[in-house]
């Protein structure tokens, strides 16, 4: 036998959901901005990626290393025959000795999604030799804020790569 309940006769109540935002094209203006540079992605992505290398002063064993596998494995550098590459390294050393504000420009001329791997590139190289100095740190730390990575994607990048680097 079924007990009858009290019914108060409202069988749909109206359910309060967060709007979704329309959907915009605007929103790919912060992935193609209309900025010019004369930075190529290769030569923005191996000026960071060497600088990290090289910002402590000298490059460890281990950090060339690095940078040589990550050269034949980027999708942005291992297209290039060894002639493009070398040239693209020149371009990088002059930029970096002639341009005060060139860590920023090549920073901006690396599409957005791409910031959070080159950050992880970067830091990675700068613990490839098991030591992280102050002025790898000063230079990772002008990189987070170049490529506007939040202090949360910073924080557990460093944890994991400390410990991938550790052991």
């Amino acid at each position: 036998m079924t007990e009858l309940t009290e019914f108060s006769g409202e069988l749909f109540t109206p359910i309060t959901a967060p709007a979704k935002p329309a959907f915009s094209l605007k929103d790919l203006v912060a992935e193609f901005p209309n900025h010019q540079t004369d930075w190529t992605m290769p030569e923005a992505f191996l000026c960071l990626v060497l600088s990290a290398a090289l910002a402590d002063g000298r490059m460890a064993q281990q950090e060339s290393e690095e940078l040589m596998a990550l050269a034949h494995r980027s999708r942005v550098l291992r297209n290039l025959d060894p002639n493009e590459l070398a040239a693209i390294n020149r371009t990088a050393i002059k930029r970096r000795a002639d341009r005060p504000d060139w860590q920023a420009e090549a920073c901006r001329a690396l599409p957005h999604d791409m910031h959070l791997s080159v950050f992880l590139h970067c830091l990675d190289l700068c613990l490839a030799d098991g030591v992280m100095v102050p002025a790898e740190a000063e230079y990772l730390e002008a990189l987070l804020a170049n490529l506007n990575i939040s202090a949360d994607d910073a924080r557990q990048a460093s944890r994991i790569l400390s410990i991938k680097n550790r052991y």
